[in-house]
């Protein structure tokens, strides 16, 4: 009857792990904007493209960009993904990363302005490629809305 025990504790301990809360790699600013496709931000109905937002192109009251400003990727399928435009290494809103180009355009990476680490935004990865950075872009949640819009949230 204890090794049943033991057995169904292991199993419940290993299912309720599969929920984790994405880990907090820079300092807090709350996200919450909408990304609309149809309109303001058609840009980022093309593949492999991006936009970046700030404080400048606030549309609401109540939008709000992170710590540093976000990020909003498409990547070849079309899928949406939002990182914090700050650098988990510097933790500091002048420090941020700027899309990288190939000899086509927008390469799926960016790059710290500050101490040069790189990153994978392709797919909405955001994990370091190279440089003295060991933690990966603040990744923020990107919901699709009945309408066709899309809410950037934390």
């Amino acid at each position: 009857m204890e090794r049943i025990s033991i057995f169904f504790l292991i199993i419940f301990l290993g299912v309720s792990c599969g929920n984790e809360v994405p880990r907090q790699t820079i300092p807090y600013g709350p996200v919450n904007f909408r990304v609309e496709l149809m309109s303001y931000d058609s840009e980022l109905k093309n593949p492999d493209c991006y936009k970046i937002f700030t404080e400048e192109h606030r549309r609401l009251n109540s939008d709000r960009f992170g710590y540093a400003g976000v990020l909003v990727i498409t990547d070849a399928r079309g899928n949406l993904y939002a990182f914090d435009l700050c650098c988990p290494h510097e933790d500091s809103r002048q420090a941020v990363v700027s899309p990288d180009y190939d000899g086509n355009g927008y390469a799926g990476k960016v790059r710290c302005n500050s101490c040069g680490s790189v990153y994978v935004t392709m797919f909405g990865i955001g994990n370091v490629e190279s440089g003295p950075s060991s933690e990966p872009l603040q990744r923020y949640t990107v919901i699709q809305l009945q309408d066709g819009s899309y809410r950037v949230i934390n």
